[in-house]
């Protein structure tokens, strides 16, 4: 057994963010579909069909955690993957109503109330979206298309980690 300084298991987890009926916005959760497939020792794989507070109770004493989610930037192409960490979001922190924060906030809310419990270690993979408003459980072609890639890429990762 790994023990992190904290005295706990060391552990991972992966986090598939979307909504599965909103076509590329669930590229996170067929993903982390793809994923659990593999059962990675030492990976634990979830799903979260929402955001914000809702990832606190998950990545708790997690020491390295994965979330993967959709993207829409106005140079991306459709299916491109962005690697991200954390402080990359810090601009998007805000003290919103906790009904509807994001994720970075979220985060940063987790950091000052259970920070001991918190990730040390996370990493944000996001994929460009082509379409993340229209109803569909399939994703569209080039995002589709992308996904066996990105899955082999957070393998290789995992395995190194």
């Amino acid at each position: 057994m790994t023990l992190n300084g904290k005295g706990r298991r060391k552990k991972t987890l992966v986090v598939g963010v979307g909504n599965p009926i909103l076509s590329d916005d669930g590229v996170g959760i067929h993903i982390a579909r793809k994923l659990k497939e593999r059962a990675l020792p030492g990976v634990d794989v979830e799903e979260l069909p929402a955001s914000g507070l809702e990832l606190l109770d998950m990545v708790l004493d997690y020491d390295n955690v994965v979330i993967i989610d959709a993207i829409v930037t106005e140079s991306g192409t459709p299916g491109e993957l962005h690697t991200m960490q954390e402080g990359d979001f810090e601009r998007t922190v805000h003290g919103a109503s906790p009904h509807g924060i994001n994720i970075a906030t979220a985060l940063a809310l987790g950091r000052r109330l259970v920070g001991d419990r918190m990730p040390s270690n996370i990493r944000f993979v996001a994929v460009e979206a082509a379409d993340v408003v229209n109803v569909s459980e399939s994703l569209t072609p080039n995002v589709a298309a992308a996904v066996p890639s990105i899955v082999e890429k957070i393998v290789a990762e995992l395995i190194e980690a």
